[in-house]
């Protein structure tokens, strides 16, 4: 009897070819590229504008922003959650669009151009012999969100005199906002904040300094 008459033959034929095809449909699927679900989140500038701490100079104040200086546990692209005061956990699905540091840094002198309004802020590192009113500098201690629901940014800033690197004003500052979740766009939001708050401290004792040397009559 030949195989095409043959049922049970046919019928055997047929289990092969189905079971051939589940495996390949199910490897298929196995090694089909999943959707990358990793959310980009960056620090923005405050949004609104700020008349009152303006300095009252004519002519623009050109300041001199940096070094800044992050720890090295926030130089990483994973956003850094912190879970006990020695412990910290990496978000599997929110990364910086950008490295911390740059981004930290463009805000900030987003952030002082609003407040100070007439002013031009050179980035570190600057021309040698460029004219500078100002520099300021930031070493961040603290900078994330945490379990407990807040966001906290902590830092020591300078304002020194150009040249002679005297310095003219500093503080530390220490910044924390609750959270309403611990989405990534959430925690960035709030980081923002905080960093528009050390914006305004820094933006504070320049007006207070520029005040002070209008003061004592023309440069």
């Amino acid at each position: 009897m030949s195989a095409s008459a043959n049922p049970l033959r046919r019928s055997g034929d047929r289990r092969v070819l189905l079971l051939i095809e589940i495996v390949v449909f199910t490897g298929c699927s196995l090694m089909s590229p999943r959707p990358d679900r990793t959310r980009l989140i960056v620090l923005a500038p405050v949004a609104g504008t700020s008349q009152a701490i303006q300095s009252r100079a004519s002519e623009q104040l050109v300041i001199g922003l940096g070094p800044i200086q992050l720890p090295e546990y926030l130089d990483r692209p994973e956003l850094v959650i912190r879970t006990s005061p020695n412990g910290f956990e990496l978000s599997g699905a929110n990364r910086w669009a950008e490295p911390l540091a740059d981004n930290f840094r463009h805000v900030l002198s987003s952030d002082l151009a609003r407040l100070l309004g007439n002013v031009d802020i050179h980035q570190y590192p600057w021309y040698p012999g460029t004219r500078l009113d100002y520099t300021v500098r930031v070493q961040v201690q603290r900078f994330e969100g945490d379990i407990k629901y807040g966001a906290e940014l902590v830092a020591r800033w300078e304002v020194r005199a150009s040249p002679g690197e005297q310095v003219l004003a500093s503080n530390e500052a220490e910044l924390s906002q609750p959270l309403t979740s611990m989405a990534g766009n959430t925690i960035a939001g709030v980081l923002s904040d905080d960093l528009g708050g050390l914006a305004e401290q820094i933006a504070a004792a320049i007006a207070q300094l520029d005040e002070q040397r209008l003061a004592r009559g023309p440069r």
